[in-house]
């Protein structure tokens, strides 16, 4: 891939972490660093035509986010669900003219720069024009790449599904449990410092 390619990406970071407790779970600590880091490090060094983050400009994380390369894009009605943050996503890709959207959340700590690259790949041998989206046990859920055809739909999405209802017809590449876990609970924290600290 490279920037010509138009995949625009988004960070989604305004989810409003109700079974983690009265905690930031984005600010709270996975190993060295805050947990809403490591998924944004992770993109970081693929060449996207632009990178956004949605979720407050407030936030912890915002300052090394923007070191990282990211746009803050401020979602301030996060509490009626993921969807808004999608929303969001999918008309800055229209008003940029992105040829893709790229969504990853924050909160999926061990995604790879090789597992995004591999969607890349796949996405665009595909000719750009399909949903390509991680898959585990069958289930497909993010990081997923939509083309520029799908962002009028996620216009249309709203409460706290996200885009998963539209990965139905998705390419699929798979990822392990370790790879596509996502942090809902500080036993969930626990659990990730725990085989983090183990692979260091």
């Amino acid at each position: 891939m490279n920037e010509s390619s138009g995949i625009m990406l988004a960070l989604l970071a305004a989810g409003q972490s109700r079974r983690f407790g009265d905690q930031d779970k984005l600010a709270a600590s996975l190993g060295d660093r805050m947990l809403g880091l490591h998924a944004a490090e992770a993109a970081a060094g693929l060449p996207f035509a632009r990178k956004l983050v949605i979720g407050s400009p407030e936030h912890d994380c915002a300052p090394q986010w923007g070191a990282l390369g990211y746009q803050m894009i401020a979602n301030d009605a996060a509490a009626q669900g993921q969807a808004t943050s999608v929303r969001l996503a999918a008309a800055q890709a229209i008003a940029s003219g992105a040829s893709a959207l790229c969504i990853m959340l924050a909160d999926m700590p061990f995604v790879t720069n090789g597992h995004i690259g591999r969607l890349i790949a796949a996405f665009e041998q595909e000719g750009g024009t399909r949903t390509t989206a991680s898959t585990r046990h069958e289930q497909p859920m993010p990081p997923a790449i939509f083309p520029s055809g799908a962002l009028e739909t996620l216009l249309g999405l709203t409460g706290d599904t996200g885009a998963r209802k539209l990965l139905g017809d998705a390419l699929l590449i798979a990822g392990s449990d370790h790879l596509l876990t996502d942090i809902d609970t500080p036993e969930d924290l626990a659990e990730a410092n725990r085989i983090a600290k183990q692979n260091e």
